[in-house]
């Protein structure tokens, strides 16, 4: 990060003088993912994911599906609900909340 620059990346994020946002391209790789096809790449959207959990209202709620697939809690493997929250999760991603400063 540079001095005196009104934006820029830091850690991954887009930091600006409004606060701080998700950067464009980690939006991108989960966008353009395609459904997993097992719990390995189930896994690692979830791993995308958590990295911009703070950007995401009521992150466990809205990932719960996954998780319970991930937990063998649930014994079917990509359920409606899957999908569901993967589209969800999805459009919720390209109108992200911008975190400002207290």
């Amino acid at each position: 990060m540079r001095i005196g620059v009104s934006a820029g990346k830091f850690l991954g994020f887009m930091v600006t003088q409004k606060g701080t946002k998700v950067s464009p391209n980690q939006i991108k790789v989960v966008i353009e993912a395609p459904a997993p096809k097992n719990k390995k790449e189930l896994q690692r959207l979830t791993g995308k994911l958590v990295a911009l959990e703070r950007f995401i209202a009521r992150f466990t709620d809205k990932l719960q599906p996954f998780f319970l697939v991930l937990r063998k809690a649930d014994t079917t493997w990509w359920t409606d609900n899957c999908q569901s929250a993967f589209e969800k999760i999805k459009h919720y991603l390209t109108q992200p909340p911008i975190l400002s400063s207290p």
